[in-house]
C-alpha cells in the first residue's frame, strides 16, 4: 500500500484528539463530495479491503501490546469491518447517488446542512458499534501501556500545530486558503482564477481558531486519560467512554463554538457561491466521482471476506 493511501485511512479517532468529531471540519468533507472517503487511493475497494490490517498496524504505533491484546484489537477491527461491510456501506452508496442528483440542482445553504447532518448519524452508528470493543481494549491496557499512549498523543500536539495552524496569523490564512481550494479541486478538477479568488476571499472571513482548537484536544487528552487511568467498573467506564467520544466539544469555550458557528456559516456561503459558476466539466467531474464512490460501495458490500 502506498504512503498516500496509508495516511488516507488514519483513523482521526485517534489522530485528532483521539475520537473528537469536529463539525467544522467534517463539514468540509462533506460539502460538494462523498467525505473524499479514502480519496487519496487510486482504487477504493482496494483501501478498504486493506484497511483492517492497516489499521491495526496503525494502532501499534501508539502501543506496546503483548500477543494476547494484539489477537483481540485483531479480531475485534476484523469483526467491525466486516459489520460496516454488510450494513452501512449500502448506505453510503444511496448518500453518494443523492449527492450525484444534488449537482443537477441549486445548491442552497439548508441542503448543505441536510447532507452534513447525515454523515454526522453515519459517524455517530459507527462510533456506538465500536465502543464496545473499545472499552474492552482499554481495560486491558496497563498503566504503562497508558501513559505510552498519552505520551504518543501529546507527541502529535506539535506537529498537527506546525501542520494545520502555522506560525503566524498571515501564514494560518495561507494554509486554511491552500487547504479549501486542494479540496474543491479533489471534487471538481482545475479551478479557474476567479474560483480560486473567491475561495481566498471567503477565506479571509473566517476566524482563526487555531489555539482554542488545540486547547480543546489538549482538554480532551487530559480528560480521556484521567478515565483510563481510573477505570471505573462496567457499565461505568463504556458509559463514561462513550460520552467523551460522542460529544468532546462539551467541555469548549463558549467563545470558540461561536466562532466555529460563523466559520461554519461563512463556508457553506462559499459552497453555494462557488457551486454557481462551477463548469460543465467541473461538474462533471464530481458526479463521475461520486458516482464511481457508489458503484464501489455496492461491490464492497456484496464481496465475501
Amino acid at each position: 500500500m502506498n504512503t498516500a493511501c496509508a495516511n488516507a485511512m488514519r483513523p482521526r479517532l485517534l489522530r485528532g484528539a483521539a475520537l473528537s468529531r469536529s463539525r467544522a471540519w467534517l463539514l468540509r468533507a462533506v460539502v460538494l463530495s462523498l467525505c473524499v472517503f479514502l480519496v487519496a487511493c487510486s482504487s477504493t475497494r482496494f483501501a478498504y479491503n486493506q484497511a483492517d490490517w492497516a489499521l491495526v498496524w496503525y494502532l501499534n504505533g501508539y502501543f506496546t501490546l503483548d500477543d494476547a491484546q494484539e489477537d483481540q484489537l485483531r479480531e475485534s477491527v476484523q469483526r467491525n469491518f466486516e459489520w460496516h461491510r454488510q450494513t452501512q456501506l449500502t448506505q453510503y452508496a444511496e448518500f453518494a447517488r443523492q449527492l450525484e442528483k444534488d449537482a443537477d440542482g441549486v445548491l442552497t445553504v439548508e441542503l448543505l446542512e441536510l447532507r452534513y447532518e447525515r454523515m454526522v448519524e453515519f459517524w455517530d452508528v459507527l462510533l456506538a458499534q465500536a465502543l464496545p470493543d473499545v472499552s474492552a481494549f482499554f481495560l486491558t491496557l496497563t498503566d504503562a501501556q497508558i501513559e505510552e499512549f498519552i505520551e504518543n498523543l501529546e507527541d502529535g500536539n506539535e506537529e498537527l500545530w506546525e501542520e494545520y495552524a502555522g506560525a503566524t496569523p498571515e501564514e494560518r490564512i495561507e494554509r486554511r486558503q491552500k487547504s479549501a481550494i486542494r479540496g474543491f479541486k479533489r471534487a471538481f478538477g482545475r479551478l479557474t482564477d476567479e474560483q480560486k479568488e473567491m475561495i481566498r476571499a471567503y477565506m479571509l472571513n473566517m476566524h482563526d481558531v487555531s489555539e482554542y482548537w488545540m486547547a480543546s484536544r489538549q482538554r480532551w487528552q487530559q480528560d480521556f486519560k484521567r478515565l483510563v487511568l481510573e477505570r471505573p467498573p462496567e457499565p461505568e467506564f463504556s458509559d463514561r467512554l462513550m460520552a467523551l467520544m460522542l460529544d468532546p466539544n462539551r467541555t469548549d469555550d463558549p467563545a470558540y463554538r461561536i466562532k466555529v458557528d460563523e466559520n461554519r456559516e461563512v463556508f457553506l456561503a462559499m459552497a453555494v457561491a462557488l457551486s454557481e459558476v462551477l463548469t460543465d466539466k467541473q461538474r462533471k467531474r464530481f458526479k463521475d466521482r461520486v458516482n464511481k464512490f457508489a458503484r464501489d460501495f455496492d461491490k464492497l458490500s456484496q464481496q465475501e471476506t
